[in-house]
């Protein structure tokens, strides 16, 4: 689906099953392994606070793992094949396990694709995708029962209009939107920015290098202190898994992932930086003059804070917002 754009007057076909499990699985899988996590921490005893704690623990570890195996219950729902397909003609939504229903472009008086901008900058849910159809003639309604599930009443506007939900699969948009630039330009105009990116910006993979560097560092560090336990190690563990899932986040073009670390990011390491500067100014106040292996130890202590600023300004590069939006497109 985010290939190659199809020749002139090739049906476009998007795989709506495909970019919906995507979603469900990712969320699926985090939400498992935290579940599973809360789980073994109740289970052992790793909860500080005593029994009501563990037992808080306990209940929402067990909610978070059924929402994990939620879509194995239900794998014929959710991994259903789906798709719409564009061409010449007009669309059509097949859906062996469901409605499918076809429509041609005379029997449309306008075409719209909804696509509300993921918010970036707050940890929300995206917002959800829709095509919506705004008949040509008030007979579509009895021509097409098949398609009353979608039908919506708007007494503000044209009268009934269809509307074809795609949930936060955002990756659908940009093939339906060439789809119907290519084949429906008299009923629909495009309002998705098309920004193809051929390839992840450098400055992502830089990035995501740094911020792992820097962790893996910081957990370097605390596994060889001398009085660390089985207790530290499995917190170091879940913060790294958890901080794993956040950088491949990143590394994918997630704009939630990206949004927040170029926020927040280039404030933690000026922090860090100053920090560690100003801990130094005041060890030296006193006269001492520095000996070269204290100004070599203050300069390591220094690359993680600058490490951290570069990071978070790296991700809000004009290329990299670019190419997160045509990532969160399907292009």
């Amino acid at each position: 689906m985010s290939g190659d754009a199809p020749a002139p007057g090739e049906p476009v076909t998007v795989d709506v099953a495909d970019a919906q499990a995507r979603q469900i699985v990712v969320g699926a899988a985090v939400a498992g392994f935290f579940g599973v996590v809360a789980l073994v921490a109740a289970g052992t005893g790793n909860v500080t606070g005593g029994t009501g704690a563990r037992v808080a623990a306990f209940a929402l570890g067990a909610i978070f793992t059924l929402i994990g195996v939620l879509p194995l219950l239900m794998w014929r729902v959710a991994f259903r094949a789906r798709s719409l397909v564009l061409d010449a003609d007009g669309m059509r939504w097949d859906d062996p396990g469901g409605a499918p229903w076809t429509v041609r472009w005379a029997e449309l008086a306008g075409v719209e694709l909804v696509n509300p901008e993921p918010d970036a900058g707050t940890p929300k849910v995206a917002p959800p995708v829709r095509l919506v159809l705004t008949p040509a003639s008030p007979d579509f309604r009895a021509a097409h029962p098949e398609m009353e599930h979608l039908a919506a009443e708007t007494p503000a506007g044209p009268g009934v209009v269809y509307r074809l939900p795609f949930g936060r699969a955002h990756r659908v948009v940009g093939p339906i939107d060439e789809g119907l630039g290519s084949f429906a330009s008299g009923l629909y105009r495009s309002r998705i920015g098309r920004n193809p990116v051929p390839r992840r910006p450098p400055a992502v993979a830089a990035s995501v290098t740094l911020l792992a560097l820097c962790w893996l560092a910081a957990v370097t560090s605390a596994v060889l202190r001398d009085d660390v336990d089985g207790r530290t190690l499995a917190m170091l563990a879940f913060w790294t898994a958890a901080f794993t899932v956040w950088l491949v986040r990143v590394w994918l073009g997630g704009p939630l992932a990206i949004g927040q670390m170029a926020r927040f990011a280039p404030t933690l390491g000026a922090v860090l930086f100053l920090g560690i500067l100003l801990i130094a100014v005041a060890g030296y106040s006193g006269g001492h003059r520095p000996d070269p292996s204290e100004v070599s130890l203050l300069l390591v202590l220094l690359l993680p804070g600058a490490a951290v600023f570069t990071a978070g300004v790296l991700l809000r590069r004009a290329d990299v917002r670019a190419w997160t939006a045509a990532r969160g497109q399907g292009r």
